[in-house]
């Protein structure tokens, strides 16, 4: 599979400039936001992918489904991605945009990783600590992996704290290899 990134980051960036230039930048974050999910499901990955429409009816089909929950700016972003191909990229583009909001804001991006869903009293706990140490206006996500049997990892930029027992086993199993 080919990796979206490096052919979303253009875009992205591009986006970004241009929503910061008129002031909009939550804005343009809710709209990607939106466009990213919808791009996800089922029936619009079909309409992207259907051979028989012209990248112009394409174009209007997504337009008239995002009706009045997008700008001008959006439609131009749709627009372009029609035209070169590129509607697969709305949620690597979503992603690279909140990065560099999350940068321009210098907010920190936490994400967690739980063998099962916790609590709301935990994780309220946990989002607490974490506030504590990074920051009130920091992002936390939450993610699901079973492979850590228990526990959590946390991720915070390139660092990342594994505290699972997957991560114990593995640190365990290291030592004695030496």
């Amino acid at each position: 599979m080919i990796e979206l990134t490096p052919l979303a980051r253009p875009y992205a960036k591009a986006l970004f400039a241009t929503a910061l230039e008129i002031e909009k930048l939550e804005d343009m974050a809710s709209e990607l936001k939106i466009m990213a999910i919808v791009s996800e499901s089922v029936e619009v990955t079909n309409t992207i992918e259907n051979p028989t429409l012209s990248r112009q009816q394409l174009v209007d089909t997504l337009v008239n489904l995002f009706e009045d929950s997008i700008t001008d700016t959006s439609k131009r972003l749709l627009s372009i991605l029609a035209e070169n191909k590129r509607l697969n990229l709305l949620q690597p583009i979503y992603s690279i945009y909140q990065e560099l909001l999350e940068n321009h804001k210098e907010q920190n991006s936490i994400e967690v990783f739980v063998a099962t869903a916790p609590s709301d009293e935990a994780k309220e706990g946990i989002e607490k600590k974490l506030r504590s140490s990074y920051g009130n206006d920091a992002n936390i996500y939450f993610s699901e992996d079973p492979k850590l049997m228990g526990g959590l990892s946390i991720k915070v930029g390139d660092e990342t704290l594994d505290l699972s027992i997957r991560g114990k086993v593995n640190k365990l199993v290291n030592q004695l290899n030496f």
